[in-house]
């Protein structure tokens, strides 16, 4: 029995069932991040942080964030996706997640990444011109996205943006990233999901920009860690680590047009607005860019 006040140590974790069993959840995709994390985890892994129907996030033992949701394209860079959801009602948030071997348990389910294929979530750098990148937004209708960034906040800190862009300044750039970062509401605000649009371009077309001024990367880090939302912070330390979700992957990677044209439809119908959001901050980011 705990002493008066002294939260009682859950018991010894034992998985229900050996690798391989039904039993175990498999993971069938995984960030090569995320699945580092799960491999160096101590036993006592982390907590779940937040339940949805599509989505649970669990928060890890060094304070970042792993989200495990549905099968298809990892839809971050931190995620890996299930054969299936657990039942509806098992996980709730606060659950401890404990860690043996390659299996976690939480609330009674367990899951495995034993025979998981690691997606690397980097965005390599290229030399060509944006050209079937700019044609696919052109080509995709323009959603006007989050109403927060319709703000005169916002606009003022998308002008900074692409004023840094167009006279390569990265602490005036930095200037406007930083008013963007937590600008809105929900998971991932607004003004997040435009800054991850901005640096996949960077990442991709333009990465000179911030790897001339690290203490600028450091800076937009410490004001994601402290001025947004968990899963907004995520998104932001893995952009300003040139790594992104496999939709803004395949737009930013597609080698023709009907290819690129398809992807930005895809990511345009993400969520209620974060994939118009990243898009938008794509275009904001191709239309200030000297090329």
């Amino acid at each position: 029995m705990s002493a008066p006040g002294e939260s009682a140590r859950p018991a010894p974790w034992r998985p229900r069932a050996p690798l391989g069993e039904p039993g175990a959840l498999e993971i069938l995709r995984i960030s090569t991040d995320a699945a580092g994390r799960l491999e160096n985890a101590p036993r006592e892994a982390g907590v779940v942080h937040s339940v949805f129907e599509e989505a649970v996030n669990i928060l890890w033992h060094d304070e970042r964030l792993l989200t495990l949701h549905g099968s298809g394209p990892l839809q971050a860079p931190f995620a890996a996706g299930l054969q299936r959801m657990p039942p509806t009602g098992v996980l709730r948030p606060a659950m401890p997640v404990s860690r043996l071997g390659r299996v976690i348990a939480a609330g009674g389910v367990t899951v495995s990444w034993r025979a998981a294929t690691l997606v690397d979530t980097s965005l390599a750098p290229v030399l060509d011109p944006p050209t079937l990148l700019t044609r696919a937004l052109l080509a995709v209708k323009a959603h006007p996205g989050a109403p927060a960034l319709g703000s005169p906040r916002a606009r003022e800190a998308q002008d900074r943006v692409g004023e840094g862009l167009r006279h390569h300044e990265a602490r005036v750039f930095a200037e406007g990233a930083r008013a963007l970062i937590g600008l809105g509401e929900g998971l991932t605000p607004a003004g997040d999901d435009c800054l991850v649009g901005v640096l996949a371009v960077l990442a991709r077309f333009r990465p000179s920009l911030l790897a001339a001024d690290p203490g600028t990367v450091s800076e937009l880090a410490d004001c994601a860690r402290a001025h947004t939302t968990i899963v907004g912070r995520e998104f932001l330390l893995h952009a300003l680590a040139g790594e992104f979700s496999e939709p803004v992957l395949g737009l930013m990677t597609a080698d023709s047009e009907p290819a690129a044209r398809g992807a930005a439809e895809r990511l345009a119908s993400m969520g209620a607005s974060s994939g118009a959001d990243t898009l938008n901050g794509m275009r904001l980011a191709l239309a200030d860019l000297p090329m």
